[in-house]
């Protein structure tokens, strides 16, 4: 009977339970997470915070994309390296960091570029990318690759000194290059 009053479940903490904090938010849905696919490009600073937020939730698949090393410059900003990884893979050295914070989450490093480097098949396999780029042709070529096989992806970044966040929807809205003056 619709109509019909159930009693509230009690709610339980079980300390075995590394997501039990968050089940006890009444919409969650650790099982999504947990069979989500995430592909981040970018694994500079932005980049950093978005893996280690994806890896504390659960989120069962990560691909990290980045071409650069770890420089000096980097530690200030970037939670996941420490001065031992000066010299690494960005990607690699978050994707080992990451698993330190969550062996539940599977990670995925790419030393390389997403402009040359990744084909469609990666984009059309995930449920959202994250952009955490500096530059605007890696940006084009994202958004490109995303409505080419209809994935929503969020581009984030700095613009002068105030965070900048946008959420593309293919076919849906304008996408980056539309908005572009």
């Amino acid at each position: 009977m619709p109509d019909e009053v159930r009693p509230e479940e009690p709610m339980l903490i079980d300390d075995n339970d590394r997501y039990s904090r968050l089940r006890l938010i009444s919409w969650w849905d650790q099982e999504k997470l947990k069979k989500a696919k995430v592909f981040v490009v970018g694994a500079g600073a932005l980049g950093n915070e978005v893996l280690k937020n994806l890896a504390l939730l659960g989120v069962g698949q990560v691909y990290v994309i980045d071409l650069d090393e770890i420089e000096d410059s980097n530690l200030t900003r970037s939670v996941l390296f420490r001065a031992r990884d000066r010299g690494k893979s960005k990607a690699f050295a978050a994707a080992e960091a990451l698993r330190d914070i969550n062996p539940d989450t599977n990670v995925t490093p790419i030393h390389g570029n997403v402009i040359t480097d990744i084909g469609l098949g990666l984009f059309r396999d995930v449920d959202v990318v994250i952009g955490c780029l500096d530059n605007r042709e890696a940006r084009l070529w994202v958004n490109r690759c995303c409505w080419k096989v209809g994935r929503p992806w969020v581009d984030g970044g700095i613009q002068e000194i105030s965070g900048v966040l946008k959420v593309f929807q293919p076919p849906s809205g304008a996408c980056y290059e539309c908005a572009m003056t």
